[in-house]
C-alpha cells in the first residue's frame, strides 16, 4: 500500500524519537525529585543504569512496529527495527564499557 508515511526515513525519526519521548516520560513519573531531566540523565550515567532506561525507554518501538506491519507500512517498519538495532548496539556498548 502506498502511503506518504510509508518511508524508510519516517521510521528510522519515529523509532529514534519516541525511545528519547518515553525515557523523559519515565522521568517525569517515576523519578519525580530535585534533579532536572539533565542531571537525572548524568546520575543514570554516573550509576551505571543508563542501559536499562534505554532497555525500557525502546519497548514502545515494538508496538509501533507491529502497527506499522499491520498497516501494511513495512518501509517505516524496517526504519524502526533499524533505529532499535542502532539502541541495542548502543545499550549493549554502555552495559561493557560502564
Amino acid at each position: 500500500m502506498n502511503c506518504k508515511c510509508n518511508k524508510l526515513y519516517i521510521g528510522l525519526l519515529i523509532g529514534t524519537v519516541l525511545p528519547i519521548i518515553m525515557s523523559f516520560v519515565l522521568y517525569y513519573f517515576l523519578y519525580k525529585g530535585s534533579l532536572a531531566y539533565w542531571p537525572f540523565l548524568m546520575e543514570m550515567v554516573n550509576i551505571g543504569s543508563i542501559g536499562k532506561l534505554l532497555s525500557v525507554s525502546v519497548l514502545p518501538n515494538l508496538v509501533i512496529f507491529l502497527i506499522a506491519i499491520n498497516k501494511e507500512r513495512l518501509l517505516a517498519a524496517r526504519g524502526i527495527v533499524t533505529a532499535t538495532i542502532i539502541y541495542a548496539v548502543a545499550i549493549i556498548a554502555l552495559r561493557l564499557l560502564l
